[in-house]
């Protein structure tokens, strides 16, 4: 099969995004990543504090708020900065990988269409020979994942 740049570009993307997702398959820390790199370094808030330059009700409140899933990235960097670290974040499946949800998608528009066909062909007295609607839909979303369209998350 002949790949385009965009097909290997979404590939690598594909790829890139779901190994991040396998590595972060275990969940959010319940103390957040502030306190948990914090604690690994036998920091004490007092001493993140004095590196970020803040006061040490600030940087407590900034651990209170990245566990309430309300705290600015910018915050965020700057306190990972001051521990040594780098802040990184992503946007990963929430069940599978990227293809599972290219596939799921691809069922949808691909159903949509097989039915709207066939009811055409019904009222017109074309259904004898026809394969299977699963597997009409299957072949023509395997067709729709490989060469999505502009429309295609429509």
């Amino acid at each position: 099969m002949l790949r385009t740049v965009k097909d290997t570009a979404r590939r690598k993307n594909s790829e890139a995004i779901d190994a991040v997702g396998r590595a972060l398959a275990k969940n959010h820390p319940k103390r957040g990543w502030i306190e948990l790199f914090r604690s690994a370094l036998g920091m004490s808030i007092t001493d993140l504090a004095k590196k970020t330059g803040l006061d040490r009700s600030v940087v407590s409140r900034a651990e209170k708020r990245e566990k309430e899933g309300n705290i600015t990235i910018q915050q965020i960097e700057k306190i990972a900065d001051a521990m040594g670290a780098k802040f990184v974040y992503a946007i990963v499946p929430s069940q599978g990988n990227v293809d599972d949800l290219i596939m799921m998608q691809a069922r949808k528009k691909a159903e949509r269409i097989i039915k709207r066909t066939r009811a055409h062909m019904a009222l017109e007295a074309q259904t004898e020979g026809l394969q299977s609607q699963e597997g009409a839909i299957e072949e023509l979303a395997s067709d729709l994942a490989r060469n999505i369209d502009r429309g295609f998350w429509r």
